[in-house]
C-alpha cells in the first residue's frame, strides 16, 4: 500500500507542475521552439538519471535510492518558482527531470519482488495525473502548483520511511552493458517511437486547446480525462497477453492522435483522451510487464525502460516545437498518428526473433 500511495503522490505532483509549463514558459517570453527545448532539457536530464539509478537498484539497495529521489525531487520541484526567463525555467526543468528518474525503476521492481500487481501499482500512477491535472485546472496558478508538487513529495518521503528493505538476489552485471538493450529492442524501440509522436502532442496540446477557445481550468479537466480512464483500465490487464497490449497499444495511439487533427473546438479532444488513455495503458503495462518476466536485471530492464521514455520526450518535445514552428498544430497530430503506425510495425518484426536471455 506505500508503494501505491508513493506511486500515487508523486505523478500527482508530476502532473500538476507540468501541464502548463508551455504555457508557463511562454508567459516568459519562449518561442514555440524555446517550449520545445526546454522539454528537451527535463527529458535529457530524465534519460541520464533512469539509466544510472536503474542499473543501481539491480546492484544496491533499494529503499535509500527511492528515499534520495523522493527528497531531491521535493527541493527541485520547488525551485521552479525562481524562473523568471526561458533560460532560467531551462535549467531548474533539468534539475526536476534528473530527480524524477532516480525512483522509479527501484519502486516498480520493488512492487514486482513484493508479489503485487504492476498493473494496479501502474493505475495509481495514473490516477495521480488525474488528481494533479484536476488540482491544477482549479487552482490555475502555476506558482501555487509548483509549491503544491513540492509539498506532495515531502509526504511521498515521509511515507517512504516506512518502507522495508526488499529481498532480491544478488546480481553482477556490468554497469555499461548494452546487451540488456539489444535482447529486448522490439520493446525499447517501440516505445520510443510511438512517444517521440506522443510528445510532440503533448508539448504543444495546452497551446493547441488554447487557440480552440479553452481556458486553463478545461486544459485541466479534459487532461484529467486520460488518467482517470487509465486507472479503471490498468487494474484489469495483469492477465493479458503481453504481446498482444502492446499491439493494440499502438493501434488505439493512432486513432486517438488521428482524432485531435479533426477537432474544430476543445470539446471534441475529449474522445482522443479516451483513447489515447487505452493506448498508454496497454502500451505501459505491457512493456513492463515483458521486461520483468523476461529478464533478470529487472530494475535495469525497467529503468533502461525509463530512460527510453525520457530520450522520446527529448526528441519529441523538439520535434513538437519545430513542427509548430513550421507547420501547425494539425500537421502535428499527424506526425504523431505515423509514428504510432511505424511503432506497431517495428515490434510486430522484431518481435518474431528469439532471445537468449
Amino acid at each position: 500500500m506505500r508503494l501505491n500511495l508513493i506511486q500515487f503522490l508523486s505523478n500527482s505532483s508530476l502532473m500538476m507542475s507540468g501541464i502548463f509549463i508551455p504555457v508557463f514558459a511562454a508567459s516568459l517570453g519562449a518561442s514555440y521552439l524555446e517550449v520545445g527545448l526546454i522539454s528537451a532539457f527535463y527529458g535529457s536530464a530524465s534519460f541520464i538519471s533512469s539509466f544510472i539509478f536503474g542499473k543501481a537498484a539491480d546492484i544496491n539497495r533499494m529503499r535509500p535510492i527511492i528515499l534520495a529521489g523522493l527528497a531531491v525531487s521535493a527541493v527541485s520541484f520547488f525551485m521552479q518558482i525562481f524562473a523568471y526567463n526561458a533560460s532560467s525555467l531551462a535549467m531548474i526543468r533539468a534539475m526536476v527531470g534528473f530527480s524524477v528518474g532516480i525512483y522509479p525503476a527501484a519502486l516498480i521492481v520493488s512492487v514486482y519482488y513484493n508479489k503485487g500487481s504492476i498493473g494496479k501499482f501502474s493505475s495509481f500512477g495514473a490516477l495521480g495525473w488525474m488528481v494533479g491535472y484536476i488540482l491544477a485546472g482549479f487552482i490555475g496558478n502555476i506558482e501555487y502548483l509548483f509549491i503544491l508538487s513540492s509539498l506532495l513529495f515531502c509526504i511521498a518521503f515521509l511515507v517512504a520511511l516506512g518502507l522495508i528493505e526488499v529481498e532480491k538476489p544478488s546480481i553482477h552485471m556490468s554497469y555499461f552493458s548494452l546487451g540488456l538493450f539489444r535482447e529486448n529492442l522490439d520493446t525499447y524501440l517501440s516505445v520510443f517511437i510511438r512517444h517521440v509522436g506522443a510528445v510532440s502532442v503533448w508539448t504543444i496540446m495546452p497551446l493547441y486547446m488554447s487557440s480552440l477557445g479553452a481556458s486553463n481550468f478545461w486544459i485541466g479537466i479534459i487532461y484529467a480525462v486520460n488518467p482517470m480512464i487509465q486507472f479503471l483500465i490498468m487494474r484489469r490487464l495483469d492477465n493479458f497477453n503481453n504481446e498482444w497490449l502492446m499491439k493494440w497499444g499502438f493501434i488505439t495511439s493512432a486513432l486517438a492522435f488521428g482524432s485531435y487533427f479533426f477537432a474544430s473546438n476543445y470539446y471534441f479532444i475529449i474522445p482522443g483522451m479516451f483513447l489515447v488513455a487505452f493506448g498508454w495503458s496497454f502500451m505501459y503495462v505491457g512493456a513492463n510487464q515483458l521486461l520483468v518476466e523476461r529478464t533478470i536485471e529487472k530494475a535495469s530492464s525497467t529503468g533502461i525502460l525509463s530512460s527510453i521514455i525520457s530520450a522520446a520526450n527529448i526528441v519529441g518535445a523538439l520535434l513538437g516545437g519545430v513542427v509548430l514552428e513550421f507547420f501547425g498544430f494539425r500537421e502535428t497530430m499527424v506526425f504523431a498518428v505515423i509514428c504510432s503506425i511505424v511503432a506497431m510495425g517495428i515490434f510486430l518484426h522484431l518481435n518474431r526473433f528469439p532471445r537468449s536471455c
